[in-house]
């Protein structure tokens, strides 16, 4: 497809607001503009738009896309007449499509009175990764799983005042990835448990 000329596009922009002509609206104020069924440069028509002179505004298209932009700060406030406090003050609905909360160039903080992080699939995962650390601190933490797995390819320290281990349906095992120096018998016994740490470690043997 060739691209359309200068003069080509202009004229038909124009047929396209020829077209539109009837339905358009604007209404210009010092400091701001109100128009409807209005072309824009990245959505197509948009149905409602409400702009000022520097660039800030929200604005609605036919797609169904909308847009709240500020050159500085947004502030959602809601909940202060609330007297129910199992209800929800604000809202956030993806009803199909995901979500993307990012803050590419600063901190992102979740603080509240209590804080759930919840995936409802039966096969939803939950993930957290950081590039540095991974921190933990409260006074009682606790892991559950019907298989738990932790391993660490350089070191791994576990300090306890005291240490409770318990297996349920098996022994307690230990093993060193250095030479044992112990009989044929032992030694046979853990190996296998050596080969099934080192495959979580995903080292080849």
């Amino acid at each position: 497809m060739s691209r359309l000329t200068e003069e080509e596009l202009q004229q038909l922009k124009k047929e396209i607001l020829e077209d539109l002509a009837p339905d358009y609206f604007a209404m210009r104020r010092p400091g701001f503009n109100i128009e409807s069924k209005c072309i824009t440069q990245d959505h197509g028509i948009a149905e409602f738009i409400v702009s000022t002179d520097q660039n800030q505004g929200i604005q609605f298209y036919e797609k169904g896309n909308a847009k709240m932009l500020a050159n500085k700060s947004v502030e959602i406030v809601a909940g202060k007449q609330n007297k129910d406090k199992n209800s929800f003050a604000i809202t956030l609905d993806a009803k199909s499509g995901n979500i993307l909360i990012q803050a590419l160039d600063g901190e992102l903080i979740l603080e509240g009175g209590s804080v759930k992080i919840i995936a409802t699939d039966d096969d939803g995962d939950v993930t957290i990764r950081s590039g540095k650390t991974l921190s933990m601190n409260a006074p009682e933490i606790n892991a559950k799983g019907t298989k738990t797995n932790i391993s660490a390819t350089s070191d791994l320290h576990i300090d306890a005042a005291s240490m409770d281990l318990y297996s349920q349906t098996g022994d307690v095992r230990f093993a060193s990835g250095q030479d044992p120096i112990l009989g044929p018998s032992i030694i046979g016994k853990i190996s296998p448990f050596i080969e099934q740490s080192l495959k979580r470690l995903r080292i080849d043997v």
